[in-house]
């Protein structure tokens, strides 16, 4: 299974835990209203760390162990370049480098030279052999420092930090990926390839020649906020696990969807496969399905569903994964719009993540049952 996510996040719990605790050393920049947050648009970090009293931002470059010198020293450029349009960044990296080299310490040197001082860039390093997703033993080795002539530009934040999905089925996502691919190939036009994509697949999707999850044509009625509403979530969605930019222009991963619908169809094992590992991966909801499952662990998940959401949200927010939404009450069930996970529940169950109980996937005194089995023969193969 591919770790790097939930260890990023092991660090980023640790430095919000740390900022809500007053650490002196990170004060000067962040208040405790710290949480995490997501990122749209290119170059995209690791992690972000959002202000909520401020609006200001930090973006994170996480390097793994045991990578070459190289490595490391190509997250430096990384963490320099997120300072065009973010407040702060952050590089992480471990004490030493696959060769026993004291990379911390070099990069620290490179730091404090006068010609960088001005850099908005903090360095964090973790110790290795005790680094997992519960913990993230972490020295400052650069700390950050208010910004020298403040910074205007408004940060590319999500308000959260995994892909949010609202009901497009995997016909509907083949066919979009079908038409970003099309207006790709056009010759540069005013409008974007994803705007021009999206309006074609709108008439599709009003006039009933789209499917939904279910397998029968989608209802739509054909107005300007349902366009509206409709349009951000397949925009969000698709750039945030990594099939295309914010301009529509296709990735790789795009491309490589593009061609599992024209060898094996929407409606394949392979396409449903390929779109779990992109949401559990680039979407970060292993991250999130991991959270969930530390925090149930650690508690006696009630009879009743809301109370246990409840309890969920509160522990997410605790640890600085997201910020809680007081008009939600915590509620993610049947009729209640927007309920906290009530999507999220309905994408796990299509996509085979959890175990059902009949029509729904709580299971009383237990909580979520996610099948990590299939989630580790996704991200293993």
């Amino acid at each position: 299974m591919n770790t790097h996510d939930v260890l990023a996040y092991a660090v980023a719990q640790q430095i919000v835990r740390d900022i809500r605790a007053g650490d002196p050393q990170w004060s000067p920049v962040f208040s405790p209203t710290v949480h995490t947050a997501g990122a749209r648009g290119w170059p995209i970090p690791d992690f972000v760390l959002q202000d909520a009293a401020s609006g200001e931002a930090g973006a994170a470059e996480f390097k793994p162990p045991d990578q070459t010198k190289r490595e490391y020293l190509t997250g430096l450029g990384q963490a320099v370049a997120y300072t065009r349009d973010f407040h702060y960044s952050l590089l992480v990296v471990p004490d030493v480098a696959d060769d026993d080299f004291q990379i911390g310490a070099y990069l620290q040197d490179v730091l404090t030279q006068s010609v960088t001082s001005p850099l908005p860039v903090g360095l964090v390093e973790y110790d290795p052999r005790t680094l997992s997703s519960a913990r993230a033993d972490l020295l400052i080795r650069r700390p950050l420092t208010a910004r020298a002539g403040g910074f205007a530009r408004r940060p590319p934040v999500e308000s959260s930090f995994y892909a949010k999905w609202r009901d497009a089925s995997p016909q509907e996502l083949a066919r979009f990926l079908e038409l970003l691919y099309e207006e790709g190939r056009k010759p540069h036009q005013a409008r974007s390839i994803r705007d021009r994509a999206f309006d074609r697949l709108w008439v599709e999707m009003t006039s009933g020649r789209t499917l939904h999850w279910g397998g029968q044509p989608r209802r739509v009625t054909n107005r300007a906020s349902n366009r509206e509403a409709w349009g951000k979530n397949y925009r969000n969605f698709v750039t945030h696990i990594g099939w295309c930019g914010p301009d529509g222009k296709l990735t790789e991963p795009g491309l490589e969807g593009v061609r599992v619908v024209h060898l094996y169809g929407a409606n394949s094992r392979v396409f449903l496969d390929f779109l779990a590992r992109s949401v559990l991966s680039e979407g970060k909801h292993l991250v999130l399905l991991n959270a969930i499952n530390e925090l149930q662990d650690a508690m006696i998940p009630p009879k009743e569903e809301t109370k246990w959401l409840s309890d969920i949200e509160l522990g997410l927010e605790h640890q600085g994964l997201l910020k809680r939404n007081p008009g939600r009450h915590g509620a993610a069930v049947q009729n209640v719009a927007r309920g906290f996970l009530k999507a999220e529940k309905t994408l796990w169950r299509n996509l085979e993540l959890i175990t059902p109980r009949g029509t729904r996937v709580f299971h009383p005194g237990r909580g979520f049952i996610f099948d990590w089995s299939r989630i580790t023969s996704l991200l293993g193969s």
